[in-house]
């Protein structure tokens, strides 16, 4: 069973744990999944190891993690969000900031 196919599992389950671990892959693929992971099954330690991973050198993975921020709900992750918005050069983060910000608007 391949790393993408385990992440599946690890959602399913609720696996938090195992998850985080493989948002640090060398496979950008595997990252990306985790990360989406993160956002769908989450809890305590998803929206810390999320919030750091906007701070990462690759748009994709920021994006990808403000995507999970949104899905996760974590109310807390709106004032990171708005600041990430502020900062970000890459247009394809912004969007996926905005789009996360209007989600967890829309779960007060």
């Amino acid at each position: 069973m391949g790393k993408l196919e385990k992440i599946e599992k690890y959602v399913q389950k609720g696996k938090e744990e195992a998850l985080i671990k493989l948002v640090h892959d060398r496979d950008k693929a595997v990252r990306i999944a985790a990360i989406s992971g993160l956002g769908k099954a989450g809890k305590n330690d998803a929206c810390n190891v999320l919030i750091t991973l906007m701070l990462d050198d690759d748009p994709e993975i920021r994006a990808a993690s403000a995507t999970a921020l949104g899905v996760l709900g974590n109310p807390r992750a709106h004032t990171l969000l708005m600041h990430h918005l502020g900062t970000e050069k890459d247009a394809h983060v912004i969007a996926a900031i905005k789009s996360a910000v209007g989600k967890l608007h829309s779960s007060d």
